[in-house]
């Protein structure tokens, strides 16, 4: 299936900049026709010209006459500036205002829709029990149904959530406000998930939603981002350095391949006049226990991220790029897979590591990152498919701006694909990549010419392997 792109260099965000840049041209050239304006209305009262009005007073009035005309005709044409300049700022205010306007209503309506059948679910599923013990012609169908087949019966489950990605980006988008309105119906009413969320519920903001989530695992030690790591060099392996989008995503395949460590390969490349630049790439999630065990690619890390934390994970990617070299001001592109990119995201927003490490880039597949305020000199690539739920799980569209671009694709034809889970491997992100190779699409051709100091060169490939510090 084809691709279908959003945002950067030839999306409404880079649109309503030019505008706002046009405005500004338009607004400083009014401001310079008013100062010509007021050079030409000094004519009228120069020396020379008022001495003139003594000796031919007929001359002189047409002088002043015609600073006259020339000053209005001036002022006119300022003043036409200035005014267009100012329509098309309002404009572009008045497009930005109603996108958020409407963003946060759909926002506001998955909140309220998401704790109300959170609310309701208890009295549902009573419902549901109550009509098959008293139905039990169709307890019986069902029973039979399951039992001779259960494969089948879930396999078709998945099928229909991958034929409707809707269902799976409307649940996504409820989740965190089902999971609290559900929670309200435990024993002790709002007050026990409020104590239980550490004050974090019931809320509208999607961090501190997630932060509750969270802080009750914590109170059965689930999700704790502990534990002594280092990292380690362990040579490039079976790494190879990317040169293509589509190149970057048989590499993050291949740290994932030892589920039972975490690795990070950084790529050193070195243009012909000796610059360096760096593609730091983090894998995906290889361990899915709730409590921390010996590998911090985890899901522990997952929801961490997704609440807006620093994690242990990063302070290893870091780490590895000091070992690996990385100084302030050579250029950096993070990538990753699922996690990986979620990481990505989050250490490009976070000023401690700006501060230290020159982010230009990064690059994901299959990763929720919408609501993470990458600055506006990072370019953003996210690669996502329409029945993968994972990049759903922001519960937010991907912003339109000059500086990020989404690349969507569906692939409910793709053969072998039949799950949700299926359509978030990461061999599906390298065709879906090899597309974006291959596109004309103005955004993407933009940043491809933006990173290619990242893909030509001399490279050299090194591994580090995350593990659990010496006692």
């Amino acid at each position: 299936m084809t691709i279908e792109v959003s945002g950067g260099a030839g999306g409404m965000g880079a649109v309503y900049q030019d505008l706002l840049a046009q405005a500004g041209i338009l607004d400083d050239a009014g401001d310079e026709v008013r100062r010509w304006s007021d050079d030409v209305a000094k004519v009228a009262f120069d020396d020379s010209v008022l001495a003139a009005a003594l000796l031919c007073p007929v001359e002189a009035a047409a002088v002043g006459i015609a600073v006259g005309v020339a000053t209005t005709s001036l002022l006119t044409v300022s003043t036409t500036l200035e005014a267009t300049a100012l329509v098309l700022q309002a404009s572009v205010e008045t497009y930005q205002f109603f996108d958020a306007a409407q963003q946060a209503a759909m926002e506001a309506l998955h909140q309220v829709g998401g704790y109300a059948l959170g609310m309701a679910l208890p009295g549902l599923l009573a419902s549901g029990a109550l009509l098959l013990a008293t139905n039990p012609v169709l307890t019986g169908t069902l029973a039979l149904m399951i039992a001779r087949d259960p494969d089948a019966v879930m396999n078709g489950a998945m099928e229909t959530l991958f034929e409707n990605p809707w269902l799976m980006e409307e649940l996504t988008k409820t989740a965190p406000w089902l999971i609290q309105g559900l929670a309200s119906q435990l024993p002790g009413g709002p007050l026990l998930p409020y104590l239980l969320s550490g004050g974090s519920w019931p809320t509208t903001d999607y961090e501190q939603a997630v932060g509750g989530l969270v802080s009750v695992g914590n109170l059965f030690g689930a999700f704790q981002d502990e534990g002594d790591f280092e990292v380690q060099s362990v040579g490039a392996g079976d790494g190879a350095a990317p040169t293509s989008v589509a190149e970057i995503f048989e590499q993050q395949s291949m740290l994932g391949k030892d589920a039972n460590h975490g690795q990070i390969q950084v790529t050193r490349v070195v243009d012909a006049d000796g610059n360096e630049s760096f593609i730091v790439q983090i894998p995906g999630t290889q361990e899915w226990s709730p409590a921390r065990g010996d590998n911090p690619v985890d899901l522990t890390t997952n929801v961490q991220l997704m609440s807006g934390q620093q994690t242990l994970l990063q302070e290893q990617v870091a780490q590895a790029m000091r070992d690996a070299g990385v100084d302030p001001g050579e250029p950096v592109m993070l990538t990753g897979h699922s996690q990986g990119g979620i990481a990505c995201a989050s250490m490009a927003s976070d000023p401690s590591f700006t501060r230290e490490f020159t982010v230009r880039s990064i690059v994901t597949g299959g990763s929720p990152i919408a609501r993470f305020d990458i600055p506006p000199d990072v370019s953003v690539l996210a690669l996502e498919h329409d029945q993968d739920p994972v990049p759903m799980l922001e519960g937010r569209e991907n912003p339109d701006r000059p500086n990020w671009v989404t690349v969507e694709r569906d692939v409910s034809g793709v053969e072998g694909l039949h799950g949700p889970g299926d359509a978030h491997g990461t061999g599906v992100y390298q065709s879906t990549g090899a597309q974006v190779d291959s596109s004309n699409d103005p955004s993407i051709r933009a940043w491809q010419e933006q990173n290619e100091r990242f893909f030509t060169g001399d490279a050299t490939v090194d591994r580090y392997q995350i593990t659990p510090s010496a006692p």
